[in-house]
């Protein structure tokens, strides 16, 4: 208790405080329970003390008297270090927890390269001078610095990769339940996070295909590509006829005595847009030829004039086939 309102309990007890002081010992009451018990105890010890005959000069000397022996009367409060140093670390363990709660929920790829390609078709080159290209509405995520055992990428959507290598450090790509492992060659990835089946063409060299969930791999060298259904969990290896499965990245679609129901999947993949037979006999139809950076208008008056057929738009939902075919 400071001493200014020892003075004024003092007062107050001996009968001497003006209205001001005692008024002013109410607010200070009122402020924290502390206040009134502290006040109790001084009260305590002035109904023990022998009365004596105490008038204005004596206030100080009074209150002296009741000091200490409240002083004397009341122990030290211990507090024991040990609680102390467990409640600090209570506090340390409390904030990193909602550290790496926020890392993980907040910011998944703190200290990480993110590169996304937006509406465009954009070029990377990583650390170790492999190069990436990116489709459209696609993203990449790695260590900027390369520097573990292992060359650990994410893929997002879907990338070409020219992947440089190095024995001693295989490069990984983790894209939906695939994993895909390579230490150096080149190969489409297709991973799109709303659609079911991660797909692998390879261009160059060999590539380790599996499933994250169950490892069961597949190997893939040039000419084949790779399916896994993230529904079932089902591999499987295919053969694979041209480069048009990396034409989005070289702009350039090739056909050779391709009959057309094999056709349109590609276009409507390439160009994102819907592509409908109405005679199912145009099918069998076959095309040769090579499209560079074509519009798909052009691709479809080449088709139209090659095999006596006509295409109509439907209300920019995509377009439809019809005619005679190649009877």
């Amino acid at each position: 208790m400071e001493g200014k309102y020892w003075d004024i309990v003092t007062k107050q007890l001996a009968g001497k405080a003006s209205a001001s002081e005692l008024q002013e010992l109410q607010d200070w009451l009122a402020e924290s329970p502390e206040h009134e018990a502290e006040y109790q105890a001084q009260k305590r010890l002035w109904q023990l003390t022998p009365p004596s005959d105490v008038d204005d000069t004596d206030v100080e000397a009074a209150w002296k008297k009741v000091k200490s022996q409240l002083v004397d009367k009341q122990p030290a409060k211990v507090i024991p270090m040990y609680h102390n140093v467990w409640r600090v670390a209570a506090s340390v363990i409390l904030l990193i927890g909602i550290f790496w709660l926020a890392k993980y929920f907040l910011f998944p790829h703190f200290g990480m390269e993110v590169v996304e390609s937006g509406n465009r078709r954009i070029a990377v080159v990583l650390p170790d001078n492999s190069q990436v290209w990116l489709n459209t509405g696609s993203k990449l995520i790695y260590d900027k610095d390369f520097d573990g055992n292992e060359r650990k990428v994410q893929l997002e959507g879907e990338a070409f990769f020219d992947v440089k290598r190095d024995v001693e450090r295989p490069f990984i790509i983790h894209s939906n339940e695939a994993r895909t492992k390579v230490l150096g060659t080149s190969f489409n990835l297709r991973a799109y996070p709303d659609e079911p089946l991660v797909e692998l063409a390879v261009a160059t060299g060999k590539v380790a295909f599996s499933s994250r969930k169950q490892r069961n791999e597949v190997i893939v060298t040039p000419g084949f590509a790779a399916q896994l259904n993230t529904l079932s969990n089902e591999l499987r290896k295919e053969a694979i006829a041209g480069e048009n499965v990396w034409a989005w990245k070289t702009e350039k679609l090739q056909f050779q005595n391709e009959e057309l129901r094999n056709i349109l999947p590609i276009l409507e993949r390439y160009y994102d847009t819907e592509i409908e037979l109405k005679n199912g006999t145009l099918g069998t139809c076959r095309f040769t030829g090579t499209f560079q950076q074509a519009e798909l208008e052009e691709v479809l008056q080449v088709l139209a004039a090659t095999m006596q057929l006509k295409y109509i738009e439907q209300d920019k939902q995509g377009y439809s086939l019809t005619g005679q075919g190649c009877k």
